[in-house]
């Protein structure tokens, strides 16, 4: 009998202690935000004929903290070369190559608000130039040495609203003047820390001109929210690149005057999405470009690149139109890239809804038209299969016309995943 109710206890005990084991755990505090990764410098930056490359509009930091002249201290001052550093302290070189006309800008933003940064602006030359600015041959085009303010939290460079090229040390002005420049010529930028022991910085070059502002924001058209991808963007008058960015999340870049350009998103998984657009476009409002990213997999549309038209040969026969050949960039590269992948296509019409059996039949051809390109373009014909709008459908567009007082709904196809067949 004891021994009974000395097992019972145990039990009792051990139910007590898986009980006091499943209470809810306390949540565990969110992780404090990380400090931006630190840039390692280039052993050798910090003399002239090394001179870390800039890219225009594009910040560059923060970085790890500058550390005595170089092996060479080119920078002194003598009698006929007075806007410069006495010598150099805990220096780096920089340069720029300017990708277009404009003004010149310059951010510099210290890691700690104290500590006190000059810099110097020359334009470079030739492949001499490091040897002339040693002999004090060169003289700079801009030079702020003024004291470091803590209303400007260290913050010095070149803006809008600066009005003198060279600032003295006895000065309390921050910003000098912008410089005004040309596609294709290239400046050294010249930074020096004064203080001792003190942090990296943040840099960044801004040619400034009369650009229209495009914001991309990539989006995960399913979920209805942010995501990140492969973005590149191509001014397509001059093949500059103006964008070459992987895994990135939304941001702003400047479409220049009379100038087009293409922007391309890719991620894993999904179909890459282009758009061609215009300065004037973008500046005719704030164009937001929200970049709905599909997932690749059955039922899913795959988007076209541009306008689809289509006309009749000399057989009467509905073909799609030449310049639009380029809409179906992005599928013929889908169904290379996904051999596994079979589509339907759905041909569209604009319908009025007055003969609907014959719209359904145009429909049908349209969607002929296209699957026949496809296959000229190396695409085997089994992986496609079409059919025309439906009865229903076309009822129902001609309904959605009607709600928007008759308006003509002018769709063009529908390419969709099939799934297994």
């Amino acid at each position: 009998m004891k021994k009974t109710v000395f097992f019972a206890i145990i039990i009792l005990l051990s139910f007590g202690l898986a009980a006091q084991t499943t209470k809810k755990k306390k949540k565990k505090p969110a992780p404090k935000p990380t400090a931006p990764i630190e840039i390692a410098l280039p052993e050798r930056c910090f003399d002239c004929f090394f001179a870390v490359k800039l890219q225009a509009d594009v910040p560059f930091g923060p970085t790890e903290p500058l550390q005595g002249p170089g092996y060479v201290n080119e920078i002194h001052r003598d009698a006929q070369t007075q806007n410069v550093f006495e010598q150099e302290h805990n220096s780096i070189w920089y340069s720029l190559e300017i990708p277009y006309d404009g003004k010149l800008l310059i951010d510099i933003k210290p890691k700690g608000a104290s500590d006190d940064y000059d810099f110097l602006v020359y334009k470079y030359t030739d492949k001499y130039f490091c040897n002339r600015i040693e002999k004090n041959r060169v003289k700079p085009l801009r030079s702020v040495q003024s004291i470091s303010s803590s209303d400007v939290q260290g913050r010095t460079g070149l803006s809008l609203k600066g009005t003198m090229a060279h600032i003295k040390k006895s000065s309390d002005e921050a910003f000098g003047k912008y410089i005004d420049v040309k596609a294709g010529e290239s400046y050294i930028i010249v930074l020096d820390n004064l203080t001792d022991g003190g942090l990296g910085h943040t840099i960044t070059c801004e040619v400034w001109t009369d650009f229209a502002p495009l914001y991309i924001q990539p989006m995960d058209s399913l979920k209805a929210q942010r995501t990140t991808a492969d973005i590149y963007v191509k001014e397509l008058e001059t093949g500059r690149v103006v964008v070459d960015k992987k895994d990135a999340g939304s941001m702003k870049i400047k479409l220049l005057p009379g100038k087009t350009y293409n922007v391309s998103l890719s991620k894993e998984g999904y179909f890459r999405m282009n758009k061609t657009i215009t300065h004037e476009q973008a500046a005719a409002k704030d164009s937001i470009f929200s970049a709905k990213l599909i997932e690749i997999k059955p039922g899913s549309n795959i988007p076209l690149e541009g306008e689809l038209y289509f006309d009749e040969n000399e057989q009467n026969e509905i073909v799609v139109m030449k310049e639009c050949y380029h809409a179906f960039n992005g599928v013929i590269k889908t169904l290379n890239e996904y051999p596994q992948i079979n589509i339907d296509i759905i041909g569209r019409i604009a319908t009025e809804g007055l003969n609907v059996k014959k719209d359904n039949e145009i429909s049908r051809k349209r969607a002929e038209a296209i699957k026949n390109y496809l296959v000229s373009q190396g695409i085997n014909e089994n992986r496609i299969r079409t059919r025309g709008s439906s009865i229903k459908e076309l009822e129902k567009q001609l309904k959605d016309q009607q709600k928007l007082k008759n308006k003509i709904i002018t769709p063009q196809c529908e390419i969709k995943i099939a799934a297994k067949r």
